[in-house]
């Protein structure tokens, strides 16, 4: 059995070693509340942050700054695009006493690559280091970059992207190895994670297709990575750290598994506590998109979910369709 040692982002422990990724909509405080109620998780993300307008926000007036003591050590991710977004911001981050930063270098949605953030940063090598150089001269606190394998599959562009990321101050770099264009069609290329690990000196965090305690105990074989990442398998399965900790490490005790109807009330009774109204309901919808895939008849559950107008009349009609349909926790979900 494959015993990981714990990470260390710097100075920031991270033990197990498993990490929730930074997703757009998801990787909010009531996600990270969940999972951490289950257990299992070392280090949770935030989903991504601009650095352009962080400076105007509080936790009180965003409700994407917020967080609990449960949810730690936790990392915020910045949407960053220009080297003068990052003071402020990062001031910002500091205020809201996060455990680390990191970079968004990988998100491939088209309107932020065409403001010059996210995966438009591994085309101009320049400009991302006097991002990272910027970031890492602003802050002392654990610097992370999260990125993909670039735009073409070119392993020498690819290399100096890398290096220049350790030569500039980054602590650790998580790796999402599929090209802009792949998004989620096709397997992602682990071999890429292995070549950057041996590569570099700094952790390299794998991410990309670890939906079951199998699969990231492969990652981990097969790629020699210091830590892996979870995204969109973790909103279907809250309890998966739980899972994959317990089967790091007998020291962890895997119980059985949860009811997901349990699991997607809590989810509900801690959007309601966490966030205003105005906030619940599309919260609630995309969750239910992902959770869904735990029932062979999910698209219903979505559908009527979708259809509901209001958290009170959604959580009503998913409870109704718990009650006729049995959870398939064994199908496969590639992330």
């Amino acid at each position: 059995m494959i015993q990981p040692d714990p990470l260390y982002i710097k100075n920031l422990r991270v033990d197990p070693p498993l990490i929730l990724a930074p997703m757009s909509g998801l990787s909010h405080t009531v996600l990270r509340q969940l999972i951490a109620e289950y257990g299992g998780c070392g280090l949770y993300y935030s989903e991504m942050l601009s650095a352009r307008a962080l400076p105007l926000e509080t936790p009180d007036s965003s409700p994407w700054l917020r967080s609990t003591t449960r949810e730690r050590p936790i990392i915020y991710q910045l949407l960053v695009s220009s080297a003068d977004e990052l003071p402020t911001a990062i001031e910002k981050i500091e205020s809201c006493n996060g455990d680390g930063l990191d970079l968004n270098m990988g998100c491939t949605t088209a309107l932020i690559t065409k403001r010059g953030g996210g995966i438009s940063l591994m085309k101009d090598l320049k400009r991302a280091e006097v991002i990272v150089k910027t970031s890492r001269s602003a802050t002392n606190l654990p610097l992370t970059a999260k990125i993909r394998l670039g735009w073409t599959l070119n392993w020498d562009t690819l290399k100096e992207f890398c290096l220049m990321l350790q030569d500039s101050g980054v602590d650790a770099i998580s790796v999402h190895p599929r090209l802009k264009q792949d998004r989620f069609k096709r397997p992602a290329r682990w071999e890429y994670i292995g070549r950057i690990k041996e590569l570099i000196d700094i952790p390299v965090i794998g991410n990309g297709d670890v939906d079951s305690p199998e699969a990231a105990m492969r990652m981990f074989e097969r790629t020699g990575c210091d830590a892996v990442m979870i995204g969109r398998a973790a909103v279907r399965c809250p309890w998966l750290f739980r899972q994959i900790a317990a089967s790091l490490s007998s020291h962890v005790h895997n119980e059985s598994l949860p009811e997901p109807p349990d699991a997607y009330n809590r989810f509900v009774s801690l959007l309601e506590t966490s966030f205003e109204p105005e906030y619940t309901f599309p919260l609630l919808k995309r969750f239910t998109f992902y959770f869904a895939k735990n029932y062979a008849f999910g698209h219903t559950l979505w559908r009527l979910v979708h259809n509901a107008g209001s958290v009170a009349k959604a959580a009503e009609l998913a409870n109704e369709f718990f009650s006729t349909q049995t959870p398939n926790l064994a199908r496969i979900f590639h992330e």
